[in-house]
């Protein structure tokens, strides 16, 4: 096997086991078209650029540059970059897919979180957030929000479907005395 697969599967072995995505994602092949690809060992990193199609079962990530940054001989960022970049992934069997784009997308491995820069937006159960800043944390399905007031999402946006609200109303009467 040549060290550049070996790279591409310690990558992706990294990412299964990293606890996102449907439960069988990590059992899944592993998927990974880009019109260039470049290893450099010396300095940790592997960038993928033109195209960049990552996939494993549920999860996929499309960019213009993909890079991937090694911390003692195991991944732990992974770097994307697009006008935007997109992450996906099914948390489980019955929920939607959440769908994250940003101009750059940081996922932090050891964190479990993802990063989401510039014109970034998350859509989860319906549910769609829009901010200069967005983190999501994978395991606990959370996310935090920041605009910024020198780009062009200056605050932040939350829309909530009609579906995900109660519309129940309690009528409460008043009995006459």
């Amino acid at each position: 096997m040549s060290q550049f697969r070996r790279l591409v599967a310690m990558v992706f072995l990294a990412a299964a086991t990293a606890g996102y995505g449907l439960p069988d994602d990590g059992d899944q092949p592993i998927t990974i078209e880009s019109d260039f690809a470049e290893s450099n060992q010396t300095t940790a990193l592997t960038e993928y650029s033109g195209n960049v199609i990552m996939r494993q079962g549920s999860v996929s990530i499309e960019a213009e540059k993909v890079t991937i940054f090694y911390k003692d001989s195991k991944v732990n960022r992974i770097l994307s970059l697009g006008e935007p970049a997109t992450y996906r992934h099914q948390p489980n069997i019955n929920e939607g897919i959440v769908v994250a784009h940003g101009e750059i997308i940081e996922y932090l491995l050891g964190e479990d979180k993802i990063n989401l820069q510039k014109n970034a937006s998350l859509a989860r159960n319906g549910t769609l957030v829009k901010g200069d800043l967005i983190v999501y944390d994978i395991n606990k399905g959370t996310w935090k929000a920041n605009g910024n007031n020198r780009s062009n999402q200056k605050r932040i946006q939350l829309v909530i479907p009609p579906s995900n609200l109660d519309n129940s109303t309690t009528e409460q009467q008043e009995s006459p005395e």
